[in-house]
């Protein structure tokens, strides 16, 4: 290692300085988990909780052509058939009997494919449409009836 000569009279002010640099460098590092620790910090919930309604929506599904249509109030969905044709129309919400919940005014923010392995038994998922209120209340839509089967809500 590497000596350095330093007179006595100065011994004093250097380690005082050691001590400020290390004392600085731990209040750094201190600062810096303390932020890291509240930026970690989140709110959790699942689904689309609290998404605002982003307005009219449109499904088309791949296989058959049929138009899913989600209305300019958020509740209502309707089916329309490759060639133009309303075949059902409904209130999802109100159809499947569920609760209010943590909203006032429960609008469908969410419409697509429902994903494999999330449908009844003894069903395919090609068969239904997936949909998501902002309570975090989610269900499926069966695609000729429309018919609502609720999935859940955390």
């Amino acid at each position: 290692m590497f000596r350095q000569n330093v007179p006595t009279s100065e011994l004093p002010s250097r380690v005082g300085g050691l001590c400020k640099m290390r004392a600085i460098r731990v209040f750094v590092i201190l600062l810096f988990v303390l932020c890291l620790g509240a930026a970690q910090e989140t709110v959790t919930y699942i689904g689309h909780y609290l998404e605002s309604f982003p307005g009219p929506q449109v499904y088309k599904d791949p296989n058959s052509g049929t138009l899913f249509y989600v209305e300019t109030n958020g509740r209502h969905v309707a089916a329309i058939s490759g060639d133009g044709r309303l075949l059902w129309s409904k209130d999802p919400f109100k159809d499947g009997r569920l609760p209010f919940y943590r909203t006032k005014k429960p609008q469908i923010v969410y419409i697509g494919p429902a994903q494999k392995g999330v449908h009844p038994p003894g069903e395919e998922s090609s068969k239904f449409v997936s949909i998501a209120f902002n309570s975090s209340q989610s269900g499926l839509l069966r695609m000729s009836t429309g018919d609502f089967e609720f999935l859940g809500q955390d």
